[in-house]
């Protein structure tokens, strides 16, 4: 797991969030403070916290009449905040929550951006002036490739990742975010088709789906494939079975945490010294080599009306393909069995035996018989979260 970075909190800020748990807009938020007396800021969405905090942020939304669609929770935080604006964490400077300050999109974003339940006040600790700093995913380097979604590297997703991620590019330069219907991080397919949404929609979004989610995504599925082969089992037990927005938010979380057994299995494969294997089986270098046009994008609708892919051999393709490989690879360290206790806890005897059966393949360069074994072992993993499901 990455480490957790710990920061400083401004003077500023500690006056705030006094200020802010004394306010009456925040009577009654739940686990306030820790055993020690001290404010119970950040709390994980999953944890036993979380849910209650999100729970008293659906009561706050049905206080204020607000409808329960895309962004509610985020629409809700800006609406009970009493002053609309907050000092940043790190160096105490106060921006508006408002959609005012001018960035390089031509459009305009806020002073920080929505985070409930995750913060007290619904608002990430760290404001716009912070941001590249704070957010390691948003350092300049990173920025400077956002279009090319490095997630869909860590999460080994298939689909054509540089038509996806340059389409990416046609969104953001309309000011528009490009949003998964089935989010990567889950284990589904970087495709070149996107919803277009508002940043804060997007951000409020993550990685959640709902019942409305699974059913485009189900008509998606009957044009083209939508999810990567190492999901594809937890996917195909479970699709049917969504019901409504409890059972969408269910599959999420059992495809998540899949997603964390298959990047383990892959971990351990690599470090047994088949990451040729790995590659040859699960990542595509070769949409590297084009370079993509999109004729006639709609940013209101995501759509366009043709795609034009162009081989090339320049060296930009060739590092972009390494690139791609040396992110995939380097996620996977964080999964490593032998570093990560908690990691092992799902292993069962039969899961251990079949990675025992497909090393036993490749050290006899039975690749054929390896891939088959390990898919098999996908359906088992599979199987057993699925039994979390009811």
């Amino acid at each position: 797991m990455a480490k957790r970075i710990k920061r400083d909190w401004h003077p500023n800020f500690k006056k705030y969030m006094k200020f802010i748990t004394e306010h009456k807009n925040y009577a009654g938020i739940p686990f306030l403070y820790k055993k020690d007396g001290s404010i119970r800021w950040v709390v994980t969405r999953n944890s036993e916290a979380g849910q209650a905090r999100l729970k008293w942020w659906d009561t706050k939304r049905k206080e204020l009449g607000l409808p329960k669609g895309d962004a509610w929770i985020s629409k809700t935080a800006r609406a009970i905040h009493p002053t609309g604006e907050k000092p940043c964490q790190i160096c105490g400077n106060v921006m508006s929550l408002d959609y005012i300050y001018p960035n390089k999109r031509n459009s305009l974003s806020p002073g920080a951006m929505s985070n409930a339940p995750d913060r007290l006040d619904g608002y990430h600790t760290y404001n716009l002036c912070c941001r590249s700093k704070q957010d390691t995913g948003r350092h300049k380097s990173n920025l400077a490739r956002y279009g090319e979604d490095r997630r869909a590297y860590e999460n080994w997703s298939e689909g054509d990742w540089k038509a996806a991620s340059w389409l990416m590019k046609e969104f953001q330069k309309h000011g528009v975010s490009p949003d998964h219907l089935g989010p990567i991080s889950l284990g589904f397919s970087h495709r070149p088709r996107f919803r277009p949404l508002t940043r804060a929609a997007n951000s409020a979004r993550n990685n959640r789906m709902t019942f409305e989610d699974i059913k485009l995504l189900l008509q998606e599925e009957m044009a083209e494939p939508i999810v990567s082969a190492h999901s594809k089992s937890i996917w195909n037990l479970l699709k049917n079975k969504v019901r409504n927005d409890t059972d969408a938010l269910k599959l999420g979380k059992l495809m998540r945490e899949n997603m964390h057994h298959i990047l383990s299995i892959f971990s351990y494969l690599a470090e047994k010294g088949h990451k040729d294997f790995l590659i040859k089986n699960f990542l595509h270098p070769e949409y590297a080599k084009f370079s993509i046009k999109f004729e006639v994008f709609d940013p209101q609708t995501g759509t366009y009306k043709e795609m034009i892919k162009t081989s090339g051999t320049k060296k930009q393709y060739t590092n972009n393909a390494k690139r791609y490989i040396r992110i995939s690879l380097e996620s996977l360290k964080k999964y490593s069995l032998k570093k990560n206790r908690n990691l092992k806890k799902w292993l069962t005897g039969e899961i251990e035996e079949n990675l025992t059966q497909v090393i036993k393949y490749l050290e006899s360069s039975n690749e054929k018989k390896a891939l088959s074994k390990l898919l098999e072992t996908f359906e088992v993993v599979a199987k057993h979260l699925s039994k979390k499901f009811n």
